[in-house]
């Protein structure tokens, strides 16, 4: 798989792309289609989509090849059912279909005196505040010790959630399931990603992760939903013990794009066992 184009220049269709990699995913099986004999085809037909969710197969074809079309609510909720969707991927199908005018995040984004105080006072839970392409615009002193400190070590291309994710060494470390950890960071920004598709600043975080970490154009290409949103989250300390911490993510309300990221853990002491550095 070449990566010399970014994928997020490559994709003419993200509800096109969408629906083509889910339909490929699925078996014939799944959705009560009977195999025939010597069929070679990997995942659903653009025929049999159509008929599983009730449209002509010409209207789907239309859709997925990404014409400036705006399907129904009951065509879309047909699509989810025939793709058995979750929650998630009726949403994420939803929004991509909506075509929506976005509000454009404002361009400098800055930790009010406000959120640094909730931050303060979280301690000694790691809390750090993102905006709205996930820069991490403020963090506690526990989070700093935990995670990384992004304000004094980390370059400015580097204070992104999603970058420190899917690039940064200290989260392999850090988390036990970092693969999986960072391909669901990746299904979340997508969310993000689908809210502003015309804004190029969301471009320019995803190509430099995908020229920084290749494996993650293939995550990206999974057009994966979020199956794990809300797993506890298991964090390997520098002393080898293993803790497992709850995450709770608080919507700052007359910024939306502005969020409150913070840690609780999911057994009592655990982080008041930890030496952090003064």
């Amino acid at each position: 798989m070449t990566t010399d184009v970014p994928l997020s220049v490559r994709t003419p269709s993200p509800l096109g792309e969408f629906l083509r990699t889910r339909r490929k995913q699925l078996a014939p099986e799944e959705v009560g289609i009977k195999r025939v004999k010597g069929r070679r085809r990997v995942g659903l037909s653009r025929t049999e989509v159509a008929e599983l969710a009730n449209i002509s197969v010409a209207y789907y074809d239309l859709i997925e090849r990404g014409r400036d079309l705006r399907p129904s609510q009951s065509v879309i909720d047909g699509l989810a059912r025939a793709l058995k969707l979750d929650a998630d991927g009726r949403s994420h199908l939803h929004a991509l279909a909506s075509g929506a005018p976005s509000r454009r995040p404002q361009p400098h984004e800055e930790l009010t005196e406000e959120l640094e105080e909730l931050l303060d006072s979280l301690d000694p839970n790691p809390a750090y505040v993102v905006g709205a392409r996930w820069d991490v615009l403020g963090a506690n002193h526990t989070a700093c010790q935990l995670f990384t400190d992004w304000e004094s070590k980390r370059t400015k291309r580097e204070r992104n959630l999603l970058w420190f994710y899917c690039c940064d060494p200290a989260a392999r470390s850090l988390f036990v399931d970092w693969e999986q950890e960072a391909a669901d960071q990746l299904a979340l920004f997508r969310e993000a990603y689908a809210r502003h598709p015309d804004d190029p600043s969301f471009k320019r975080v995803l190509d430099e992760i995908f020229k920084a970490n290749p494996a993650t154009v293939e995550w990206w290409e999974r057009h994966d939903t979020d199956p794990t949103r809300g797993r506890t989250k298991r964090i390997r300390l520098d002393t080898g013990q293993v803790i497992q911490l709850r995450q709770l993510v608080l919507q700052v309300l007359d910024e939306p794009d502005i969020r409150v990221i913070s840690y609780f853990a999911d057994v009592d002491g655990d982080l008041d066992d930890i030496e952090f550095d003064a």
